[in-house]
């Protein structure tokens, strides 16, 4: 099975394909804003690099969210895209599944949500047998300790920042992980590639009154 991943849900652009589990070839760009620019060109870097066609995809597996309003949009939108043009389902992966990907048991997955001091919150999941349990949400610190009590351990990008009685483990989400965990999905198993966005945008309409 040959599965496209893409990524763009953080402070990079990411595009890889893996056939049956093994990584075919992948592209990733740090950045955190020119994901509509960028994100084409990678996928098409991608598949140029492995010698394949978009035509011999099986599946197109993307990253929902949460994380960034503009990066969600677009990954989904070319995600939605290509799945349609080749008549191909686009599978949704939470930024949290994509994270605990390769985990085992009960997990917590959390990724910084506010870094506007003294404000803090994460977006959180729990991760149990490599799926989401329940929908993704946003948790403050009292909130993350609640979700803590029946995970094993905790997965995030930042450990320093999450002070919880758990064993701690460095991971981030990425079109690999996000590729991989499609590819082992049933037929009738595919989550839809609709966005995840947890919380309105910070951004607003300027009213016109």
């Amino acid at each position: 099975m040959l599965v496209l991943g893409i990524n763009t849900v953080s402070d990079v652009c990411e595009a890889a394909l893996v056939r049956d589990g093994v990584v075919v070839a992948e592209q990733s760009e740090p950045m955190r804003l020119g994901h509509d620019a960028r994100l084409a060109p990678l996928v098409e870097a991608v598949m140029t690099c492995a010698g394949e066609t978009y035509a011999s995809l099986d599946r197109i597996a993307v990253v929902v969210g949460p994380g960034s309003f503009t990066g969600v949009r677009v990954g989904v939108a070319l995600a939605r895209g290509l799945a349609l043009t080749l008549d191909r389902p686009a599978v949704g992966v939470t930024s949290l599944e994509a994270l605990a990907f390769g985990s085992e048991g009960r997990v917590l997955a959390a990724l910084p949500a506010k870094r506007r001091p003294p404000e803090r919150s994460w977006w959180a999941q729990v991760v149990e047998h490599g799926r989401g349990a329940g929908e993704p949400v946003e948790a403050d610190e009292a909130g993350l300790a609640a979700m803590a009590r029946d995970a094993t351990s905790l997965l995030t990008p930042d450990i320093d920042a999450i002070e919880l009685d758990l064993p701690k483990q460095t991971a981030r989400p990425s079109a690999v992980a996000a590729a991989r965990f499609v590819s082992r999905l049933d037929a009738e198993d595919l989550p839809s590639a609709r966005p995840a966005y947890v919380r309105d945008p910070d951004a607003t309409p300027v009213s016109r009154s």
